[in-house]
């Protein structure tokens, strides 16, 4: 039967090799992909994100005006083309199409003025333009007398913010802004990376060359020095731990040899948890990565009880119920409806099993040529077991009294100095420091989504949209009338510096409406779909809309914070099931209740005690922290297990298994990304006093020789 089931491993691993091969797993970085649930409003919510998260922003910082034009252009040289184009965007580009119909715009103002039948203010107004000397017409006079097309245009372009091209006096020096927008959502991570860590490259390079100085922001600019930044750390850590484990095993075990089993079976069950995961979903989120490997812990944990004992049939049964219970603690997680936390269930589960039966079906056979016969025994005997608890449970009231919550998921990370002050400099000069918020608009048809827009715009002051540049038919047909009408009542009297027959040639004028079929630019701005259409809000408070239906008011800042909030509920009310299922499982296989109880307690206290140790330290509670429980629960109440179960030589195991995982934590937390380092400080205090509270609750001697030690 052994070799039967070793076959059939074998037989699996090779089926699940072979289909990774031909299904290679497709990352996901996108962190609101993660912890946004699968609805409407939610992919509303991150086709904004994604719509300003590709953009990225380069200011040239100069003393002289010629200096910044001429880096810029040597900048916009240098830049991959295929991977970056400059977005100098002009609302106004289609200038023809504006001529062909300029009998169909009026402004707001002008519009306000001739309903009101105030013709002797438009006229004037008109007449001032008109002698103005730094006055511009756009249209020839005999065809725009009033001047009311030039003043439809240069309202449009009487915005605050400065345009990508734009070169602009800020202080003593010269800015020039250049909008590049990124194609990486189109490329892998790792291209990705490669092409920004190019233009970066770029910057650095004509900032060392020159007194002037290239600033770059914007969402991949930061997702590069983030993810940047984490790797290089994370390649140290991966690193320090190995040196750890090579000096455990060679001071501990005096057997260096013990490392090939050992990351034999950690490569197992991370390519199987990979491997199922990416059969299961469409893409593979980082975060699955950053959590999910933490399963190394706990695979370490089954190699190293092996090596200890040397016998697989007095740990089998405390292997089997280690298995049981971390697997309780997250199959839970399948339930939560919400993406990551199925693909960490998935993933940790399937390699906590792929760990545990290569180790039962395997190490016997090949660990014989790997073990000595050295042995070293650890007691460990913790005095002052009522003083801990009372300290424990202090640390939890207080720290419970004085938990506070952080759901903005932009305080999970923390730029460099430089990049700040870069963001600072770019909000300054560009006039953009401004809480932006967008209205989604939804219409049967392009003319009702125009005809609701230009409703809700008389509620609104500093704003864009579609129907600011292209009216309604309803709008052009009024914009039409009202000019009709001003012609009618002053066009003879004002303009009598046009021939009567240019003045009946205006009278007699054709209307067309415009032709929505048309291309235009604009509406790659604002139009999410056929049926939706985007408004931007800056520094607007929310309209007060009534009697429009299919508006959805959306302020990204809050309304991901609180879908985190959300997020962060959820979890923590997982958690009671979870526990309760444990003591059910333990239950059964002790028979016992009490017993389950006092195994699941030590995991217990230590999740609320480190929740609590990081509450009095001033520190708000993020979502990360609270997916750490899980792992707490999981992993901590393997120290419970195999202690309770009352093998010879499991405290050597147990404190060795302790010191890896606790270890590889605490190297976390000195990471720059807070959302990483915020999950190592609160594993490695949980996992240290899950440790610490399982040598004071459980008898040394475990409850299999202790049947009355309750």
């Amino acid at each position: 039967m052994i070799k039967f089931f070793r076959i059939l491993f074998i037989f699996f691993f090779l089926l699940l090799s072979f289909l990774t091969v031909f299904n290679p797993a497709k990352t996901e970085t996108n962190i609101l992909k993660a912890v946004l649930p699968d609805n409407e409003h939610s992919e509303l919510i991150m086709n904004l994100n994604s719509r300003f998260s590709s953009k990225i922003n380069v200011l040239i910082e100069s003393k002289s005006y010629q200096d910044c034009d001429e880096l810029a252009k040597v900048f916009i040289e240098k830049v991959d083309k295929k991977s970056f184009r400059n977005k100098s965007f002009d609302y106004l580009e289609g200038f023809n199409f504006y001529k062909k119909y300029h009998s169909n715009f009026l402004s707001e103002r002008t519009r306000e003025l001739i309903i009101d039948k105030d013709y002797e203010t438009v006229e004037k107004e008109a007449f001032e333009r008109l002698i103005n000397p730094i006055g511009i017409s756009i249209l020839p006079v005999e065809e725009d007398p009033f001047l009311l097309f030039t003043d439809y245009i240069t309202g449009l372009s009487n915005i605050n913010l400065i345009a990508s091209g734009d070169i602009v006096q800020f202080k003593d020096k010269y800015y020039k802004y250049i909008l590049l927008e990124s194609n990486i959502d189109t490329l892998s991570p790792t291209t990705a990376n490669e092409k920004l860590a190019n233009l970066v490259s770029i910057a650095d390079s004509l900032n060392s060359q020159s007194s002037s100085k290239v600033y770059l922001t914007g969402v991949p600019i930061h997702s590069y020095y983030a993810s940047s930044a984490s790797m290089s750390e994370i390649n140290i850590i991966c690193i320090l731990s190995s040196i750890f484990l090579f000096a455990l095993f060679y001071f501990y075990f005096r057997n260096i040899k013990l490392i090939i089993p050992a990351f034999v079976s950690l490569f197992i069950g991370i390519f199987s948890g990979l491997s199922i995961v990416s059969l299961l979903f469409d893409k593979v989120h980082i975060l699955t990565f950053v959590f999910s490997t933490t399963l190394i812990g706990i695979c370490i944990d089954y190699s190293l009880h092996y090596f200890v004992e040397k016998d697989l049939k007095k740990i089998i049964k405390s292997l089997t119920l280690s298995l049981l219970s971390t697997s309780c603690a997250f199959i839970v997680l399948i339930f939560s409806q919400m993406d990551l936390l199925k693909q960490i269930s998935v993933f940790t589960v399937v390699g906590l099993i792929s760990v545990y039966l290569f180790v039962v079906l395997f190490y016997p056979l090949i660990c014989k040529y790997f073990l000595n016969d050295f042995e070293r025994k650890i007691d460990i005997n913790i005095r002052y077991e009522k003083l801990i608890i009372s300290m424990v449970i202090i640390v939890i009231i207080c720290g419970f009294i004085n938990l506070k919550f952080d759901d903005n998921i932009k305080n999970m990370y923390v730029p460099s100095k430089e990049l700040a002050y870069a963001e600072k400099l770019f909000a300054q000069v560009t006039n953009s420091n401004f809480k932006q918020t967008f209205l989604v608009v939804e219409g049967k048809s392009f003319e009702d989504i125009l005809q609701k827009e230009e409703i809700i715009s008389k509620k609104l002051k500093n704003y864009q949209s579609v129907s600011k540049y292209i009216p309604s038919k309803k709008r052009q047909l009024e914009n039409k009338t009202l000019i009709e009408n001003l012609y009618s009542n002053s066009l003879n009297k004002y303009a009598q510096f046009l021939t009567k027959e240019q003045r009946n040639t205006l009278l007699n004028d054709n209307f067309e409406y415009i032709n929505y079929d048309e291309k235009y630019s604009i509406l790659s701005e604002f139009m999410i779909d056929e049926n939706k259409s985007l408004m931007i809000l800056d520094d607007e408070d929310k309209p007060d809309i009534e009697g429009v239906r299919g508006i959805q008011y959306i302020d990204l800042k809050s309304d991901i914070s609180s879908k985190i909030k959300d997020y962060r509920v959820k979890c923590i009310r997982l958690i009671l099931p979870i526990l309760f299922i444990l003591v059910i499982v333990l239950s059964i296989i002790y028979k016992n209740f009490l017993k389950s109880i006092r195994i699941v307690l030590p995991s217990i206290l230590a999740a609320s005690f480190s929740f609590a140790f990081v509450s009095l330290l001033f520190k708000e509670i993020n979502m990360f922290h609270i997916l750490s429980i899980f792992l707490i629960l999981g992993f901590g109440l393997d120290y419970s297990i195999f202690r309770a179960s009352g093998v010879k030589n499991s405290s050597g195991a147990i404190l060795l298994s302790c010191a890896t995982s606790v270890f590889s934590f605490a190297l976390l937390a000195f990471t720059s990304f807070k959302l990483i380092s915020s999950l190592g400080v609160i594993l490695s205090i949980g996992l240290l006093s899950s440790y610490i509270l399982s040598l004071v609750l459980i008898p040394s001697s475990g409850f299999e020789e202790n049947k009355d030690n309750i």
